[in-house]
């Protein structure tokens, strides 16, 4: 009885703290690229909203790349859980096409960071559109 209550009380705790009623929908959607940076320069691009500059990640683990709205990149992805490590860290691992190795994945509320784990690697900075 008293583990029944516990659970009880942890769950009202849990939904009671939910910001704004919204949620986060995971890895899927429509995102905006906004920064690039990495390769052999150390450079770092930034992309102004609207530019169409979009991953798409679709549930039927299909994705679509676009560059100024025009369809650039079609095909597969899987994401796996703690597969990638990192300087010192451990990411959920995104592999486009099957191939390896996989970039690191990393979701912070409505900002999404695909990267790669070689020196000269770039990594994306995305905002979510829906």
């Amino acid at each position: 009885m008293k583990n029944s209550l516990y659970i009880l009380c942890l769950s009202l705790i849990v939904i009671g703290c939910k910001k704004n009623g919204v949620q986060p929908k995971g890895y899927l959607g429509t995102w905006e690229l906004k920064q690039e940076t990495g390769t052999i320069a150390g450079t770092t691009k930034t992309y102004p909203s609207g530019e169409g500059h979009l991953l798409l990640l679709n549930t039927d683990s299909t994705y679509q790349r676009f560059s100024d709205f025009q369809h650039s990149v079609k095909g597969t992805f899987k994401i796996v859980k703690n597969r990638v490590t990192w300087a010192g860290k451990t990411y959920d691992a995104i592999y486009f096409d099957n191939k390896t190795p996989a970039d690191y994945i990393i979701l912070n509320g409505y900002e999404l960071t695909i990267g790669n784990t070689f020196p000269d690697g770039v990594t994306s900075v995305y905002e979510r559109r829906n």
